[in-house]
């Protein structure tokens, strides 16, 4: 919860898209905006639920409890900024009013809340998703993208809190068909298999001792993650790459998978989570790569 500052200069990147729109401070918890059929959950064939989560500047629509089990977030971007999805997942007995009242600037999280992860961010406009194993309990759901004037969007009123009901389901991970497996180490993403182009199943789990994430970038031709970080310095002229989706901050043992369309090219993948030790996004300790997507 405390990479905000390496993340920010991403904002850039929607703004080129198209533009961005004064907004007034919400508080600390904006009303969320209704919560339509579209957002009910609804139960797939393979037996995984999916949840349509619509967030717009700067508030969250989802149901208000959710079964435990396999839940697939489908995040519809409808703002005229980034937004993601982040579950922080709280032990018995907590609320997101404890959450908020821990969250102090450059201090670790409480040791009482476990990053979930979520379906990371698309640009305006965009679609991204996530499919996650929910235990039954209170989670947090948060976004945590500055706006252009620095305050995350939390702090705008974009937090909701959920709770997983106990529900019974006989669908597992290890029934789930991917094209590959993502391991997050300390500090790097590793690759099952060469991922290819056209729609991917990625099941991405994190090994590490800390929270990381991966943030999928969709570079321009002929341009590499450095670029995009170089870019991230000055902001200055059009950016080399745009966000296309990915998982917020997963911990030790949790798991996410995702499903992405990747046309053929070039791709940056880069965690911005702050370092446990120094305070340093992960990229700065290495935490960043480069993909070629092959033609079909």
């Amino acid at each position: 919860m405390k990479y905000l500052t390496a993340f920010a200069s991403l904002i850039a990147v929607a703004a080129t898209a198209g533009g961005q729109a004064a907004h007034a401070d919400h508080g600390a918890i904006a009303r969320p905006a209704s919560v339509t059929a579209a957002n009910a959950v609804i139960l797939r064939r393979d037996g995984i639920r999916t949840v349509t989560v619509t967030a717009s500047d700067y508030s969250f629509a989802a149901p208000d409890t959710i079964p435990a089990g396999l839940i697939e977030l489908r995040l519809l971007n409808r703002g005229t900024e980034m937004h993601h999805v982040m579950l922080v997942r709280l032990d018995a007995g907590k609320t997101m009013t404890d959450l908020f009242a821990a969250m102090q600037p450059d201090s670790p999280p409480p040791a009482w809340a476990h990053d979930a992860g979520g379906p990371q961010t698309p640009g305006p406009g965009g679609e991204s998703n996530a499919i996650l194993r929910l235990v039954a309990g209170r989670y947090a759901m948060i976004c945590v993208i500055p706006s252009p004037d620095g305050k995350p969007h939390v702090m705008k009123g974009m937090a909701k809190e959920i709770v997983v009901t106990h529900a019974t389901s006989n669908t597992s991970n290890a029934n789930m068909r991917v094209n590959s497996t993502m391991t997050l180490f300390d500090y790097a993403f590793q690759l099952s298999r060469p991922l290819q182009a056209g729609r991917q199943t990625i099941r991405v789990k994190n090994t590490a001792e800390q929270s990381h994430e991966v943030v999928i970038i969709r570079l321009q031709q002929g341009k590499k993650p450095a670029d995009m970080l170089a870019w991230m310095e000055k902001m200055e002229g059009p950016p080399p790459g745009a966000p296309i989706g990915g998982t917020t901050p997963m911990a030790r043992g949790e798991e996410n998978i995702i499903t992405v369309d990747l046309p053929a090219g070039e791709y940056g993948l880069l965690c911005f989570v702050s370092d446990a030790k120094d305070g340093k996004p992960h990229f700065m300790h290495g935490m960043v790569t480069q993909l070629t997507i092959p033609a079909a």
